[in-house]
């Protein structure tokens, strides 16, 4: 139990986490020059099963017993839509408004879980939810600005991504978090394959690096993650991954000549503040108990 008391090395995880997500979108941005948002979320796929195989040689059929097959089939759906909306978002606007729309993850998990999972919303979460859709409004500036698509895409990938965590949490419940990742995986093949194959380009050997690069950054995220909460409490760790929207925007103007307007770190930093805030109190409540 005592790494559950070392904040240092929950923050340099979860620090790795921001890194490993910046350069995962940079590199779906890159690729989306020249493969389809399909052909990128299937090479996740399969490097996704691939990493998780000799697990499934450890442990055979027992690994994969579960009664949730229906909910997996449901979650697998959702979660491709959300992985494909995430990365499609990012051609249609720069990804740093991209990630910063998606900071919202937190607003929808919060609903949903009132919704689907009957889970109590203490006052605070409902303010930091409505002072959550005040920042995207900011970013967004509808009326003021022209929105475009990729805002509406990016906001579906942040609802999406909502039922799967909500999903997740029911799974956990019953299924360990190998279980979970294997059956996401192998589920989502069969609605991938066919765009995929539709709009299919043969890799050519220069880009293999930078496939096999977003795969591995796309994996080490998940990784840093699970090592980061399993080092120090949430609250402290969480603001962290925060850290995306400046290394995004770093790459975006390095590599892309993207340039975030201002409105967009006003409401990525008011978005912040809320989940942060929220954070806080649910962790103060909860030692309190």
């Amino acid at each position: 139990m005592a790494a559950r008391h070392n904040p240092v090395l929950g923050v340099l995880w979860m620090f790795g986490a921001a890194v490993a997500f910046s350069v995962t979108i940079a590199l779906v941005r890159h690729l989306s020059a020249t493969y389809s948002t399909f052909e990128i979320v299937i090479f996740r796929l399969l490097f996704g099963i691939a990493v998780l195989l000799p697990w499934l040689f450890r442990v055979g059929r027992a690994g994969l017993r579960t009664n949730n097959l229906r909910i997996y089939a449901a979650r697998a759906a959702f979660a491709y839509l959300a992985m494909f909306c995430g990365y499609y978002s990012v051609r249609l606007i720069t990804i740093a408004d991209s990630v910063a729309l998606q900071f919202t993850l937190p607003i929808f998990t919060l609903i949903l879980a009132v919704i689907l999972l009957k889970e109590r919303a203490y006052a605070h979460r409902w303010i930091a939810t409505v002072l959550g859709f005040a920042g995207v409004l900011i970013i967004v500036r509808p009326g003021f600005a022209e929105v475009n698509v990729g805002v509406a895409i990016a906001l579906a990938a942040a609802l999406l991504f909502g039922v799967v965590d909500v999903s997740t949490r029911f799974l956990a419940g019953s299924d360990g978090i190998r279980t979970i990742l294997f059956y996401g995986f192998v589920m989502q093949l069969p609605i991938a394959i066919g765009p995929a194959a539709a709009t299919w380009v043969t890799p050519t050997l220069a880009d293999i690096p930078w496939i096999v690069a977003f795969a591995i950054g796309a994996l080490s995220a998940q990784i840093c993650i699970t090592n980061s909460l399993a080092a120090a409490e949430a609250s402290l760790v969480s603001p962290v991954l925060y850290l995306r929207l400046p290394l995004v925007a770093l790459f975006g103007f390095v590599f892309f000549d993207e340039l975030p307007s201002v409105w967009t770190w006003v409401g990525a930093a008011l978005l912040f503040a809320c989940t942060y805030w929220c954070t806080w109190r649910d962790a103060r409540m909860a030692r309190s108990a």
